[in-house]
């Protein structure tokens, strides 16, 4: 991969638990790294793949593996407004 290709910026966000003042839980999703990406829609096989499970807006994003080493499917990411959950990882 060529570094001009991440040329996308995105917001990692992580899922956090915090407890409130009344001992309460909260589930909320906090920015924890922006970092530059390659973002490619899906098409051909790998579109009809992704349509078979039912997913309708699929979008691959690629970024270095050293500006997010703890990244997890539990994260999720904020890419010109729109939030997108990380169903998997490949390294």
């Amino acid at each position: 991969m060529q570094p001009g290709e991440l040329r996308n910026r995105i917001e990692i966000q992580r899922l956090t638990k915090t407890q409130g003042i009344y001992g309460d839980t909260k589930i909320s999703f906090l920015p924890l790294k922006k970092v530059w990406a390659k973002v490619n829609g899906l098409h051909g096989k790998e579109y009809w793949e992704a349509k078979e499970y039912g997913v309708e807006r699929t979008v691959e994003f690629v970024i270095r593996y050293s500006a997010c080493r703890d990244l997890t499917e539990k994260d999720r990411i904020l890419f010109r407004g729109n939030l997108y959950n990380i169903s998997s990882l490949t390294m």
